[in-house]
């Protein structure tokens, strides 16, 4: 099976909630392997909670009507990325 789509996920309401300690949403989030690196590259220079960026479109299931949010993971903005000597342009 092919996976012509980016890392995305997703969050749908929870409609099997029985306690208000349970999420009121519930998904899944895939990861770039730039993404991981970065996390791990954060870990690496000591930062107890690395972050990464999430970003979120409201939208409608076109199987039955219900919303959810679409999510994609980036690399936390302002983090700077360091060039292998194999990315260098020269």
């Amino acid at each position: 099976m092919s996976n012509d789509y980016p890392p995305s996920g997703v969050l749908f309401t929870n409609n099997k909630k029985q306690t208000p300690k349970q999420p009121d949403y519930t998904g899944h989030l895939e990861l770039s392997d730039e993404v991981i690196n970065d996390l791990v590259s954060q870990m690496e220079e000591g930062k107890d909670k690395p972050k990464l960026d999430v970003a979120g479109w409201k939208r409608t299931s076109q199987k039955n009507g219900s919303t959810f949010l679409s999510l994609v993971g980036n690399v936390h903005y302002g983090r700077k990325k360091t060039l292998t000597d194999e990315e260098v342009p020269f």
